[in-house]
């Protein structure tokens, strides 16, 4: 009779291991990535909340300012986003004012850049983010960090030709 059962005369089956359970090639690759990046993600934000932004904003706010002025597909391919979730992230930071959209060179494409608060907002957050990169480093150690940086550079380039071996 099955335990868990809550009739008690249902018999207890033999059950077959799905595949799921124990997949051949082993624990999922993406899934631990991510749960690490949920985790030193949620490091950063502590500590640049104090200049209110979160980690995605600050690298958003960085690249922009970095490149003066950017489209927003140029900006989406450094980030590594597609475009409709870099507007989303970027919303935030237009409605607080930290940015201004203006035409480029060729008047069908709008460019970024920052407005002289998110300006302002950036140098306010560098002095956290420096803090949050400190405190990881000091916990992961430089040569480790520099060696997963080597790491997942490989794994991005992996998945382009897992990609484009698929599209085959």
């Amino acid at each position: 009779m099955c335990r868990s059962c809550e009739y008690g005369n249902v018999p207890k089956r033999k059950a077959a291991i799905e595949p799921w359970r124990a997949p051949e090639s082993g624990p999922c690759a993406c899934a631990q990535l991510r749960r690490a990046a949920r985790t030193i993600s949620g490091l950063y934000d502590e500590l640049l909340a104090a200049a209110g932004v979160t980690v995605t904003q600050y690298g958003m706010l960085v690249n922009i300012a970095r490149a003066e002025r950017i489209s927003r597909t140029e900006l989406a391919a450094v980030l590594g986003m597609d475009r409709t979730t870099l507007t989303r992230n970027l919303r935030p930071l237009e409605r607080a004012g930290f940015l201004e959209e203006r035409p480029g060179d060729d008047r069908r494409v709008r460019m970024l850049r920052l407005t002289p608060s998110g300006r302002r907002r950036l140098e306010r957050s560098y002095p956290l983010w420096e803090g949050a990169q400190q405190a990881f480093l000091k916990e992961f150690g430089v040569e480790q960090f520099a060696e997963l940086r080597g790491l997942l550079r490989a794994a991005g380039v992996a998945c382009k030709a897992a990609r484009a071996a698929r599209d085959e």
